[in-house]
């Protein structure tokens, strides 16, 4: 891995919210980078210093997330689309490719469907389309474990390795785990983004269907499933099958299975095994 320190952090004020941001500069792109549903910008760092400097790099707090503004309102793919296009325009910027992470993907699925003259590519990690009802249910835990507050971050980094999840446990993920959470005077530490607005999310999205959105898709798109579910063998968000139907409802798909990792580490490792797909598939359709 290009082993470089994320930059400092940068905002952007869009939609009346301040969107926290980082840029790692690069030749070619830009890349928007769109996290997963309790993640932030610092899970794409490790997949950002190995692309940059040939590409530049953009990964966004999205509204309720981490160094970003949280507002009581707002929430929901629309909102989140809305504010990827004023961002977009805040920073001058007319196209760009989208890099999204399971929920990530799914807002960046919504967002190229809308606005198909804006981006050029999209890449779709884990992600794209609703799971089913069940899967979604069981996020709310998830979301819960953002209020709990903890004696140290010795003791929350200590607590997550032991996370079935997070394995393979590297550096990257752990530089990850550690940037979403505050310290407070008393060492104590809790997660910056808000479960409220995390939670209102998750509501939302039972009354969406993006699965309507894929046949609107018109740019080139890459989908990456990992190999490993999140329980080993088992707990993939989607099954093969799904993942096809997925695939095969955009027009223009590659599909890749992707050895070495599951739904969070093919993206937070060292060296992420995710890298090499994308790099031949922006090569081939940004060139």
């Amino acid at each position: 891995m290009n082993d470089k320190a994320a930059p400092e952090i940068r905002r952007a004020t869009v939609n009346g919210v301040s969107l926290a941001y980082y840029d790692w500069p690069g030749e070619r792109g830009p890349l928007l980078c769109i996290p997963h549903i309790t993640g932030h910008k610092g899970t794409f760092a490790a997949l950002a210093a190995s692309l940059s400097p040939r590409y530049r790099i953009l990964s966004l707090d999205l509204r309720g997330r981490c160094d970003s503004d949280k507002p009581a309102e707002g929430y929901g793919f629309a909102y989140h689309a809305r504010d990827i296009i004023a961002f977009a325009d805040a920073l001058g910027i007319k196209e760009f490719s989208l890099v999204g992470h399971s929920f990530g993907a799914t807002t960046s699925v919504y967002t190229a469907s809308l606005q198909p003259g804006r981006v050029k590519s999209l890449i779709l990690m884990d992600g794209g389309a609703d799971p089913k009802a069940e899967t979604l249910r069981s996020m709310y835990p998830t979301i819960q474990r953002l209020n709990k507050v903890w004696g140290s971050m010795d003791e929350y980094i200590e607590k997550q390795r032991s996370v079935p999840w997070h394995m393979p446990w590297t550096m990257a993920l752990e530089n990850s785990l550690r940037e979403e959470m505050e310290v407070f005077n008393d060492d104590s530490v809790r997660a910056k983004s808000s479960a409220a607005a995390i939670e209102r999310d998750l509501d939302i999205h039972f009354w969406e269907n993006v699965w309507f959105h894929l046949s609107s898709i018109q740019c080139p798109t890459l989908f990456l499933r990992p190999s490993q579910g999140l329980a080993g063998e088992s707990g993939h968000v989607y099954s093969v099958v799904e993942a096809m139907n997925l695939v095969k409802q955009i027009r223009n798909c590659r599909y890749e299975k992707v050895d070495g990792g599951n739904h969070y580490t093919f993206l937070m490792q060292d060296n992420p095994p995710v890298v090499p797909y994308i790099e031949k598939f922006l090569k081939d359709v940004l060139a």
